[in-house]
């Protein structure tokens, strides 16, 4: 008899402490629901950005390597008119 006493109690305190606590309303649940949903908007434009900028980055180190070549390529001719002229 002790034992279910004890029972009870605990399951009147437990159920006490929950009443204490609250329950979340369905206005809390909405409000909770649109921070959700402007989180997962703000990540998913962050996505997008990063892969924009990925492009971008991408595209400028084509140039960039198309000009390092075009310098290279004038170098040498330039060295080779250099050596030509020394020549003569």
């Amino acid at each position: 008899m002790e034992n279910a006493v004890k029972k009870t109690a605990a399951v009147l305190m437990m159920v006490s402490l929950a009443g204490l606590a609250g329950c979340a309303s369905t206005s809390d649940m909405e409000a909770l629901q649109a921070q959700v949903d402007k989180a997962n908007s703000t990540a998913s434009q962050a996505a997008a950005d990063a892969a924009e900028a990925k492009r971008d980055a991408a595209a400028a180190r084509t140039a960039a390597e198309q000009a390092r070549d075009s310098a290279q390529e004038t170098n040498e001719k330039l060295d080779r008119m250099f050596k030509k002229s020394m020549y003569k």
